[in-house]
């Protein structure tokens, strides 16, 4: 029967992910991911995920419907499907959302960034390692 790893064997692995997905994270320029990349990187946030309370995300896309379609995938693949309605915008925008309150705030955006930020959250202070930012990652992660 396996064993339920110990905190710090968690601890240990959180820092190991936190480590890598920083690194990806640095890079400032839209870089073309493998599928192994992208393979990793959807294993470490999910694992991660699994380690928060809640996340939070922040998506550049250069349209609505692109950082809807983000948000909605990586929301059903970080917590649950969900339903917004979201006014229409036209042009870039910046659209962040709450998991735990299923909020969200848009508002246009001029930079050059694309991508989505996901921020993971936990109370748990033996967890507090877990607690961070990352990306951006494509918005078609997941």
């Amino acid at each position: 029967m396996p064993t339920e790893p110990s905190t710090a064997d968690i601890v240990t692995k959180i820092k190991t992910i936190r480590k890598h997905l920083i690194k990806v994270s640095l890079l400032t320029t839209e870089t073309d991911l493998s599928a192994e990349q992208k393979q990793t990187i959807r294993e470490e946030l999910l694992w991660l995920n699994e380690q928060s309370e809640y996340q939070t995300l922040g998506i550049c896309a250069e349209s609505l419907a692109a950082a809807e379609a983000a948000l909605k995938n990586y929301v059903a693949a970080l917590s649950q499907p969900i339903q917004v309605d979201i006014p229409p915008q036209s042009g870039a925008v910046f659209l962040k959302f709450n998991t735990l309150k299923n909020a969200w705030y848009l508002d246009g955006y001029s930079g050059d960034s694309r991508g989505v930020l996901v921020t993971y959250h936990t109370s748990e202070p033996e967890l507090d390692e877990v607690n961070g930012t990352y990306g951006p990652f494509p918005l078609d992660l997941f």
